[in-house]
């Protein structure tokens, strides 16, 4: 079972890594000025919707409610991708990963 444990709690670090350096690339995208101002607004709304806790569809609803979370946000991630050319994603990608680096962990930490 210590096995299984720690593997889910190195599994959902990663995850949760992965959603914050996405997140943080779409919020640094949107604060491009050379991108049209409708790519810069998805890519704001969609890194504010994957870190709000307003849902479209309430959690509290079996099923459906957890729905918008697995289904919506990786597809509004996918999209903004689309829309933001290679060059200028490399570049957020990269300053993103820099910023998150040098980030303190914080005391809200997955391992006890």
């Amino acid at each position: 079972m210590g096995i299984v444990k720690i593997a889910a709690k190195a599994l959902l670090k990663e995850k949760f890594y992965k959603v914050q350096l996405h997140t943080k690339t779409l919020s640094l995208a949107s604060k491009r000025t050379d991108l049209p101002l409708y790519t810069r607004v998805l890519a704001g709304g969609v890194a504010i919707y994957a870190l709000s806790p307003i849902d479209l569809i309430p959690d509290f609803i079996p099923v459906i409610g957890t729905i918008d979370d697995i289904i919506l946000v990786p597809l509004g991630f996918l999209l903004v991708r689309k829309l933001i050319p290679e060059p200028v994603m490399r570049e957020c990608r990269y300053e993103a990963e820099q910023k998150l680096a040098s980030k303190k962990p914080s005391k809200c930490s997955l391992e006890n």
